[in-house]
């Protein structure tokens, strides 16, 4: 449908953060078979439907591989797509940018995505169906979780731990060897010095938002 000579990628999702996942799958050397927009919503450039139509899809041979392109508006989204995925058995690439620095013995998940001038260091690990955006800096032994989203611009030094399904906003930066939990939400801009509990949220000051 729209650049690329390789495989045929269809994006789940339709919105913003798809349509970037659709230029890194170009950069990657993926074709773009289409886009899935949420059951009811308003029909745009690429969409050949919605998640309903992910069975019959499969079945037409409409796509080689899928991923998951919805943002951070709807996280809790995330592993429920990607599960579907792997229920149907389709295969879920990693797409790394071309002008990301991925250090030899780290290690990236499948279905996740690395964005232009990322950086993820020694010993470093990204789970599945992350999301690494621009010039975000990941570095030694950091682990980062299944599906946790990492927005433009985050630094976390070294030995930090993001769980899965955590958000890091833009700008963040997080000091050597904390851990952000589960479902954790860290503010844009926040500076990080201690543990966030699972489901917490910090402010922009690096405090959990609401304690003292």
């Amino acid at each position: 449908m729209s650049g690329g000579t390789g495989r045929r990628l269809l994006v789940l999702g339709a919105g913003g953060h798809a349509r970037a996942v659709a230029d890194l799958a170009v950069a990657c050397g993926r074709s773009i078979a289409g886009f899935l927009g949420a059951r009811g919503a308003p029909a745009t450039a690429g969409v050949i439907g919605s998640d309903d139509d992910l069975v019959r899809l499969c079945a037409e041979r409409r796509f080689d591989e899928a991923i998951v392109g919805v943002g951070n508006t709807a996280l809790a989204r995330r592993p429920e797509l990607f599960a579907r995925l792997r229920e149907l058995g389709v295969p879920t690439p990693k797409l790394v940018h071309p002008s990301a620095v991925i250090s030899p013995s780290a290690t990236i998940g499948l279905g996740s995505a690395l964005f232009p001038h990322a950086v993820v260091g020694a010993e470093a690990s990204v789970g599945e169906n992350a999301v690494i955006y621009s010039g975000s800096v990941i570095e030694h032994g950091c682990r980062i979780g299944d599906h946790a989203y990492l927005a433009p611009g985050v630094i976390l030094c070294g030995d930090v731990c993001v769980e899965a399904g955590a958000f890091v906003g833009a700008g963040a930066i997080v000091v050597p060897g904390v851990v952000i939990g589960k479902e954790a939400v860290v503010s844009a801009g926040a500076r990080v010095a201690r543990d966030v509990p699972a489901g917490g949220r910090v402010a922009g000051s690096g405090a959990p938002a609401g304690l003292s």
